[in-house]
């Protein structure tokens, strides 16, 4: 097949990112006509069975995509990462010369290290899909020491790649201005994580369902994420416990995959009543259709100014009105500007309750669930903004080669 372009990344064709963040993209872009190659690096927690992923190959060649599925590796730690760019970037240079491929489209960090040397091997052009700084990501979760040899190598990496870079994608503004120098004057397009909001949208008969299945009484409040790294869970009970006062009943709904004791340990002291549940991709705008409010509080970490939380999208296009820690990306304008939640400036009781408050008003507005599905649309959303702006790059790249 003759492809346009070689997209790389280093998530499992099944990992969730990877269906929000990766294939909605590159199957919009194949619905216009371009041809992709498409390489993964999968886990065993997502592997298929061989017959499974021949028919994921077959059903996606179908659509005018390549996939061509490689083994991720964890240990040793740093190396085996190491391993994997080696031979991911070797497998995409080979493709990228006997597809005849126009560029090399790398998303994240670890990708677009591979796609900058298969680039340089074929002497494609580059798109580094950037999003945010990995190296300080894992610094901020406490996964590395700063100034550690991962870290060391992966900000060495970064920088190569954007250096090397034709064209630039970020999540934020701040991160536009950071890489600006290293990206001199070449396009540094602002591609925030997007929604679907054709799948992502208030579904009536599913949240009356749940909510008497699930017995979510009062208000309810839905989290959708992990409890480590720089996720402040903390900071989350601490503002329920706030809220509690205001609304009675109150209840916080938990959709994650990590072990739910987490969550437990902190709101059963809290006196919060919670219900944890594992949810596939397909049936979590159903459970957040079910709630009222939309938690994201991560650590106020250097890094997380350049983040864009796919949750706070997904809640906004079912509805729901958002409380948001400040320094999540571009966001704290966003809700601010639009009505459309409560940004928490700093941890503390006072703040705590003055959030609570905001948000107790905000809940009172009957307009409030259409401001906050409009606000998805006009600035998240998937065909509406993010896939208009990849077409636009995607048709540069190609006409340039």
């Amino acid at each position: 097949m003759r492809l346009d372009s070689i997209y790389v990344t280093y998530w499992s064709l099944r990992d969730p990112l990877c269906q929000s963040q990766s294939l909605p993209y590159l199957l919009a872009l194949a619905d216009k006509g371009y041809r992709i190659g498409l390489l993964t690096f999968e886990q065993p927690r997502w592997r298929m069975s061989p017959a499974e992923q021949r028919d994921e190959q077959s059903a996606l060649r179908a659509r005018g995509i390549e996939w061509h599925p490689l083994s991720y590796h964890k240990r040793p730690a740093v190396l085996s990462t190491l391993y994997d760019i080696g031979v991911g970037s070797i497998t995409a240079a080979m493709l990228a010369k006997r597809s005849k491929a126009s560029f090399v489209h790398g998303r994240s960090s670890v990708s677009c290290g591979i796609a900058a040397v298969a680039a340089r091997l074929t002497g494609k052009r580059l798109f580094a899909d950037a999003d945010g700084p990995l190296s300080q990501e894992y610094v901020d979760a406490g996964v590395w020491r700063e100034g550690s040899l991962g870290h060391r190598i992966t900000a060495w990496g970064e920088r190569k790649s954007l250096e090397h870079a034709d064209e630039v994608g970020v999540l934020s503004r701040h991160r536009q201005t950071e890489v600006s120098p290293w990206v001199g004057d070449k396009p540094i397009h602002l591609l925030p994580c997007a929604v679907d909001l054709e799948r992502f949208r208030p579904l009536r008969e599913a949240r009356d369902k749940l909510r008497r299945q699930l017995r979510l009484d009062g208000t309810v409040f839905v989290y959708v994420g992990k409890a480590k790294g720089w996720y402040d869970i903390e900071g989350m009970v601490e503002f329920l416990k706030a809220a509690k006062g205001l609304f009675d009943p109150l209840t916080l709904l938990v959709l994650t995959t990590e072990d739910p004791s987490a969550f437990s340990e902190l709101c059963e002291p809290a006196g919060i009543r919670h219900v944890v549940r594992s949810a596939d991709p397909g049936e979590v705008p159903g459970y957040l259709s079910a709630a009222d409010v939309g938690l994201c509080f991560r650590h106020r970490f250097p890094s997380q100014l350049s983040c864009s939380p796919i949750k706070l999208a997904e809640y906004l296009a079912c509805g729901l009105p958002v409380v948001s820690t400040s320094g999540c990306g571009d966001y704290d304008k966003l809700i601010a500007s639009e009505r459309v939640g409560v940004v928490v400036p700093r941890s503390g009781d006072e703040a705590a309750l003055e959030a609570a408050k905001e948000i107790e008003a905000l809940l009172a507005e009957r307009d409030v669930a259409e401001r906050c599905r409009s606000t998805a649309k006009r600035f998240l959303g998937l065909e509406e903004v993010l896939v208009p702006r990849y077409a636009q790059i995607y048709e540069r790249l190609c006409s340039a080669s």
